[in-house]
């Protein structure tokens, strides 16, 4: 993998994730029921919660840290995804969304200025990355067009 690569399948997967909500009503947005009990608000958050941590970690990934284990730290990754929507669920529905945007500009500001051998296979920087993000919005891409699709095609997504 190189870094221009990467990007291009980063950008085509979010397009796709932005894709799935595009067209729903604010009032579908917070609709429970599309990942288990989880809204489409409560996904949105839930990505933008993993690329600020992406953001957060990534810094110290490159200075020779370990990446955090956070099973170890919250118990399991669905208590901290738990955790993680909770805290979102204090936020707008306007909030969430502008956050989205937000947290992922920086997100490629940040991987635009970042060594291009960083995105080799197998390297910390690029494991981290990828799971967080181009691995990470496929997942919820697909549970937001099923959840689509078994109501009807609500506002009819673009994936």
């Amino acid at each position: 993998m190189n870094k221009a690569n990467f990007l291009d399948i980063l950008n085509q997967r979010w397009q796709e994730f932005l894709s799935s909500i595009e067209g729903l009503s604010p009032e579908q947005m917070m609709l429970p029921g599309v990942c288990s009990t989880w809204s489409v608000k409560d996904i949105i958050g839930h990505v933008t919660s993993w690329e600020q941590e992406t953001l957060s970690t990534l810094p110290d990934i490159l200075a020779g840290q370990p990446a955090p284990v956070y099973s170890q730290l919250y118990g399991s990754i669905d208590a901290l995804n738990a955790y993680m929507v909770l805290v979102k669920n204090r936020h707008s529905l306007q909030e969430v969304l502008d956050n989205l945007h937000k947290v992922h500009t920086k997100l490629l500001q940040f991987l635009e200025e970042a060594n291009p051998a960083q995105f080799a296979d197998g390297t910390p920087f690029f494991i981290r990355l990828s799971m967080d993000t181009s691995e990470h919005y496929p997942e919820h891409t697909l549970a937001i067009c099923a959840w689509r699709a078994r109501k009807g095609q609500i506002g009819r997504a673009h994936v």
